[in-house]
């Protein structure tokens, strides 16, 4: 009983309400463990707060770029516009293109078209308000940074921004504090970077507090 309990708890939060936007996967993962398979803009991508406070001041322009993009891994590529790292099906082998340009380019044209729809559809994450933007970093964001990465949002619309970020301080694992200009959410530990799907449970009490706030008012 108390398994299927766990398992209904899990499918009433309502994880759809946030929005990965850095610096890894491991929220993704975060987000499929409540059965949340929806598609985001950064959901899957490698990216850091700045990179991302780059990408809104310019509003994502010239993001994923075929001519600024280069093997990263053997099925990544690195964006060199806002450094961020990207899955796709442009395969390399020794940071060396496996496909010729011709085969990329098809391959890419697809590639692009979901990135372009996953602009768009970020932008209107943006202007919900019941929307809440999840960024974290293993060495911890720094408020001056977080508060940066805010008021880059800020433009967009009245969706929050919650930085999550770990800590020893008992008081404050498993809470979410309200800062000036965005809230703080605390964790026992990040998972490590080899291990994005080994996630913290502390996250569970991190996102139910966030969703009990109330709605930001203009």
């Amino acid at each position: 009983m108390h398994e299927m309990t766990t398992i209904l708890e899990k499918r009433l939060m309502n994880t759809e309400r946030f929005e990965n936007i850095g610096d890894n996967c491991e929220f993704g993962f975060v987000k499929r463990a409540h059965g949340d398979e929806s598609g985001g803009l950064l959901r899957w991508v490698l990216s850091s707060p700045e990179g991302v406070i780059k990408a809104l001041q310019n509003r994502f322009e010239e993001l994923y770029a075929f001519e600024n993009l280069s093997p990263s891994w053997d099925n990544m590529v690195s964006d060199s516009k806002y450094g961020f790292f990207f899955h796709t099906k442009m395969f390399s082998k020794n940071l060396q293109w496996v496909e010729t340009e011709e085969v990329r380019r098809e391959i890419y044209k697809n590639e692009k078209e979901k990135v372009d729809y996953l602009v768009g559809k970020f932008f209107q994450r943006l202007a919900d308000p019941s929307v809440i933007l999840v960024c974290k970093r293993n060495d911890n964001v720094p408020h001056d940074v977080a508060e940066e990465l805010a008021q880059a949002i800020e433009p967009y619309g009245p969706a929050r921004l919650l930085v999550v970020r770990h800590t020893e301080d008992p008081d404050l694992v498993g809470h979410v504090r309200q800062e000036q200009l965005y809230l703080a959410g605390y964790l026992d530990h990040l998972a490590p970077y080899s291990q994005s799907d080994q996630f913290s449970p502390v996250w569970e009490r991190v996102l139910s507090e966030a969703l009990a706030l109330p709605f930001p008012t203009p």
